[in-house]
């Protein structure tokens, strides 16, 4: 458990399983954070109700490789999936190639270490600055962390640029996985979207309760024995489903996630101009394969740039991005927990 003196209060000084660890924290929030891992976000606890809202795996998930993993391996990601909350870049779902070499699952920001450049703490706010360089693209990412003194809030400000002389296709994601006890059959989903799709890759949802490759309404989704399921309310803990489904046409910048029983909720706020889907993985226990093997009771409410699984679909749909070559992307995203639905 963190000592500190006064707060807000930011220490690098800890390791969790022998990985470089910082934390940061105010009178409502404690974060904990991965540099030595891909700047995973595992602990993002809410002090009043002494809950960390995210989900964290329960298999015995590897600690990072020197060198580390091959980004072109599609079991490297899952191999290192801590649960938690990942920035996935440059590429988001299958993985694609590129030109000389190819990536796997969920691309490689997950996959390799981030360098803490500078912290701050004061009476109004605590704060740390990531950043790193990617290794198979030349992309490079700059991400600080701040904690207001005085809000349940947590705020992040992400740069991410293109080094090379050549403009550049990519997928950016927040992988944000949310668990128990958060996570019930009495929790409540708001994603205010208009459209939804179902993954068409029915291979990977053999316990899908969705029909694959459906667009519908948002929320009511065409389900498999031919009803309809409402994607606000989430199925008991006993269930085997594993589905994953985007919500598209955002109306609004935020989604949120409430659980009356436990009198709280969840909010992640980001820019629609630019994230204009969220992924919503539903992993009710239903994942059988490898490393889950039905151990999973989450969901993931995921922001990203684009939709679906496939590069090769973003591409034609037209939701792949492209940044300029010396370009740099910004984005701003909060996240805060509060009482009440």
């Amino acid at each position: 458990m963190p000592v500190y003196d006064s707060l807000p209060w930011v220490s690098t000084e800890y390791s969790y399983r022998g990985i470089e660890a910082t934390y940061i924290e105010n009178e409502h929030l404690r974060i904990m954070l991965l540099p030595g891992k891909g700047g995973d976000i595992l602990e993002f606890r809410d002090k009043r109700k002494d809950v960390n809202i995210l989900w964290n795996a329960q298999h015995e998930w590897n600690t990072l490789d020197r060198p580390y993993p091959l980004a072109d391996s599609e079991t490297a990601w899952l191999n290192y999936y801590p649960g938690g909350w990942q920035m996935n870049l440059p590429v988001a779902g299958m993985g694609r190639e590129i030109p000389g070499t190819e990536y796997g699952l969920h691309g490689e920001t997950a996959l390799i270490p981030w360098e803490v450049t500078e912290t701050h703490q004061d009476e109004d706010r605590a704060e740390v600055t990531l950043e790193t360089n990617l290794v198979q693209y030349p992309f490079s990412v700059c991400r600080t962390l701040r904690l207001p003194a005085s809000t349940p809030e947590l705020e992040i400000e992400t740069e991410v640029s293109n080094n090379s002389r050549m403009d550049l296709e990519y997928t950016w994601q927040e992988h944000i996985a949310l668990g128990k006890p958060l996570i019930s059959d009495e929790t409540e989903i708001d994603v205010p979207a208009e459209r939804g799709l179902v993954e068409s890759d029915s291979d990977a949802f053999p316990n899908g309760r969705l029909r694959n490759g459906e667009s519908f309404q948002w929320l009511a989704a065409p389900g498999r024995d031919g009803g309809e399921i409402d994607l606000c309310s989430v199925p008991p803990e006993d269930s085997e489903i594993h589905d994953l489904v985007f919500a598209l046409e955002l109306s609004e910048d935020r989604y949120t996630v409430s659980n009356p029983s436990l009198d709280l909720g969840f909010t992640f706020e980001f820019p629609t101009d630019l994230f204009g889907s969220v992924w919503y993985w539903q992993a009710f226990n239903g994942h059988m394969e490898a490393p889950f093997f039905g151990r999973n009771y989450n969901i993931g409410l995921e922001p990203t740039t684009g939709y679906p699984m496939a590069a090769e679909e973003r591409r034609t749909n037209g939701s792949m991005k492209m940044l300029e070559a010396g370009e740099t992307k910004q984005a701003t995203f909060t996240a805060s927990v509060f009482d009440g639905v």
